[in-house]
């Protein structure tokens, strides 16, 4: 098993499938839906607290923003909160804020009361569930472009990999 975000070569890696986030599965691959996704703010709900966030998006210009770096193949590293903010006509802080290679990690660092991050709905669900982290402004999600597949070698359509495949799409 490898983690990452970077496209990675099956056959060289020796690797039976990938799964990737992006508008644009390679040409050259074997690819199966898994799901859509949409983005929205997330934070501590003390962070939330210690900003005036709840329902005040005046207030997001005094706060950290969290970005994943590599959200996806053509990202530019803000990408998720810009397309997200021209959606719902918010000015942005003028701070660049923190980036990580991941997305789990700017949810982390939300968690840890660092800033706001742009959550990934169903990556987060749980965790808003659970009272971790908050959307301050509410349902205030933007559907993404991107969506979740598995992409494996064309001609792989092995009975494991198969099975591997249906399960995966069962559990979404």
């Amino acid at each position: 098993m490898l983690t990452g975000n970077d496209n990675v070569n099956l056959q060289r890696a020796g690797i039976d499938l990938a799964i990737y986030f992006d508008d644009a599965p390679s040409a050259q691959l074997t690819h199966h839906f898994l799901m859509d996704e949409a983005i929205l703010p997330v934070c501590s709900p003390d962070y939330a607290r210690r900003f005036a966030l709840q329902d005040n998006l005046n207030n997001l210009r005094h706060c950290t923003l969290l970005h994943d770096r590599q959200a996806w193949s053509n990202d530019s590293g803000t990408d998720e909160w810009h397309s997200w903010a021209q959606h719902f006509a918010v000015n942005l802080p003028d701070s660049s804020g923190i980036g990580f290679d991941r997305s789990d990690l700017a949810v982390i660092a939300a968690m840890n009361h660092i800033g706001v991050a742009m959550g990934r709905k169903r990556l987060v669900q749980k965790r808003l569930d659970s009272g971790e982290l908050i959307a301050p402004f509410g349902d205030m999600r933007l559907k993404c472009h991107q969506h979740y597949y598995v992409t494996t070698l064309p001609g792989r359509q092995w009975p494991k990999i198969e099975a591997f495949i249906r399960w995966l799409q069962e559990q979404v």
